[in-house]
């Protein structure tokens, strides 16, 4: 597998902003915490997983909560 790149902390809240600016809605995160278990979760799946994750399945581990919590 060739070196993964993490979607980082601050390249998630530019998007967020930038979203913001073209469709409205607020400002800021609810909580930061959620933020970084959601971005930590695809690298959690990839180390404790019992057999490698394949590329859809980290990818669908951003988009698809662990839990009903929203960031």
């Amino acid at each position: 597998m060739n070196q993964l790149i993490w979607i980082a902390d601050g390249v998630a809240l530019a998007i967020h902003h930038r979203q913001i600016a073209e469709h409205g809605g607020l400002e800021g995160i609810r909580d930061e915490g959620l933020l970084e278990s959601a971005l930590s979760r695809p690298q959690n799946l990839l180390a404790y997983s019992k057999s490698p994750p394949d590329m859809a399945s980290l990818a669908a581990a951003y988009a698809y909560p662990g839990n009903s919590k929203k960031c």
